[in-house]
């Protein structure tokens, strides 16, 4: 049962994440500009490996624990969640979210390489296991996508005039920030998790749900901010950035740790949600912008998901 004092926790946590979010985004929109990159490949190559850091740590202390189906769960529900639901809640709380020519520019030329990494998982899996040589190629497909996407960003601009002291403050308050988001996320995780055991969830469902839920939490308010704060290419960077790295990079880490056995009839369901809420996601993004109404239907995919789950599970 939830008592009285771990709903206070959970407040607490949850106002922590929301004023970590804001210095965040901030922070990040300021050392963009000195150095004269995106906001996009900030929020894709750095804020995204720091929201992403729950479910690394998840899956590493996992592997060793040799709770392999709760990681894999864990992060194909991870992805399904960012590309229903946190993209969904974004696009509700922005109205009609407007993707920039040059955003759209990158993202659109590594689009087939983006969908091929999110099924990545899909197709090793089918032989009911996850070995230490599908570990490397995940790894080598997510630092493949890194250098085309640094490849294809303009070269950095340092500026000539550039604040040394204003600099290293962004900096450090980036640092702090994404450590004290990280600690939140940990105890809301032991939470969560907590909640699943005495409901008795099994562990593959309760990874791909609460657990995903959980480690995605912080990352859906900093996208959500993000819109409100008007940094909205810091918001796609970190979505699309978390979602890469879930299948590939962590996952990859995971399996070279402590490979691992699925059972396909298990996951059959998540792997065809994931594969759905990526191609529609990514539909979205084709048409350059992503309405309310939108972003309803990707959370109508996610409820039916989770609803389909708790049946079969």
């Amino acid at each position: 049962m939830i008592d009285f004092l771990n709903i206070l926790y959970l407040l607490i946590i949850v106002t922590i994440i929301v004023k970590c979010a804001d210095i965040i985004l901030k922070a990040a929109a300021n050392i963009a500009k000195e150095f004269g990159i995106s906001e996009y490949f900030i929020g894709f190559g750095i804020i995204a490996f720091g929201t992403s850091l729950p479910e690394m740590a998840t899956a590493i202390f996992g592997s060793l624990s040799n709770k392999g189906p709760l990681i894999f769960g864990n992060l194909i529900g991870a992805s399904i969640l960012d590309m229903t639901l946190v993209l969904g809640v974004m696009a509700v709380a922005g109205g009609n979210i407007i993707i920039e020519a040059k955003m759209f520019r990158v993202f659109d030329q590594a689009l087939f390489m983006s969908i091929g990494i999110t099924l990545l998982p899909i197709f090793l899996a089918l032989d009911g296991k996850i070995t230490r040589l599908d570990g490397v190629f995940f790894v080598m497909a997510y630092l493949i996508y890194m250098v085309l996407l640094i490849a294809r960003e303009e070269k950095f601009k340092h500026h000539k005039h550039v604040i040394k002291k204003e600099l290293f403050k962004n900096i450090g308050k980036l640092v702090i920030s994404l450590s004290l988001l990280l600690i939140s996320a940990r105890f809301l995780v032991d939470i969560v998790v907590k909640i699943g055991i005495n409901l008795k969830i099994n562990e593959f469902i309760m990874g791909l749900t609460i657990l995903a839920f959980a480690t995605t939490f912080p990352e859906m308010i900093l996208e959500v901010r993000s819109i409100l704060k008007g940094n909205r290419d810091i918001g796609f960077g970190d979505v699309l950035g978390s979602l890469i790295a879930n299948v590939s990079l962590i996952l990859g880490i995971a399996a070279l740790i402590n490979p691992f056995e699925v059972q396909v009839s298990s996951f059959i369901t998540a792997n065809l949600f994931l594969t759905l809420s990526t191609f529609v996601a990514l539909l979205f993004f084709q048409k350059k912008h992503v309405t309310w109404k939108e972003g309803l239907a990707l959370i109508l995919i996610y409820v039916t998901f989770v609803i389909s789950e708790l049946v079969v599970g």
